[in-house]
């Protein structure tokens, strides 16, 4: 119980700092707002491999650091599905439940952009989780990512797609 109460005033404290930052006018804008899916490749060493699914709301923040570095506050469930081997140890053989996490974003160009992401698994792979991938924009409503997740046990590879209210 500790160890969770920990975690949430931690990530109230991480997620909150943008709040913060533009404390003067926090006002939510819809068209910051964004909904996604997408397929998840996974490796559970000593298990195997599976292939999953997550679904993703997010809301990126008005305000850039150092002018061109966008901050996101995203809240996701993911399943891992199933290994694809015994597992003999008695433990889970497949992994679900709630993240958050903040994601950072800086433009390469136009349409591509660096991600990296801190956040928290609530699920059953609880712990956190860090990540690092890329972001194609295919217009200003829709965008494809690319990214490599690694939390507590569980690391996949996520193919998703975003759509901007």
């Amino acid at each position: 119980m500790k160890k969770i109460v920990g975690l949430v005033l931690f990530a109230v404290s991480i997620l909150g700092a943008p709040m913060v930052a533009q404390a003067e006018g926090l006002k939510l804008d819809a068209k910051r707002f964004y909904l996604g899916a997408g397929l998840n490749f996974n490796s559970l060493p000593g298990v195997g491999s599976s292939r999953g699914f997550q679904f993703i709301g997010g809301y990126e923040f008005d305000f850039k650091l150092n002018e061109d570095i966008s901050t996101s506050l995203e809240l996701g469930y993911m399943d891992s599905g199933e290994f694809d081997r015994l597992n003999t140890s008695g433990n889970a053989d497949e992994a679900s439940g709630l993240w958050v996490a903040v994601v950072e974003s800086v433009p390469l160009t136009s349409k591509t952009d660096m991600l990296a992401r801190i956040g928290y698994d609530f699920g059953d792979d609880d712990g956190f989780l860090l990540g690092a991938g890329m972001q194609y924009k295919f217009d200003t409503k829709v965008a494809l990512r690319m990214e490599y997740i690694t939390r507590e046990h569980v690391n996949g590879l996520q193919v998703n797609v975003l759509f901007k209210f």
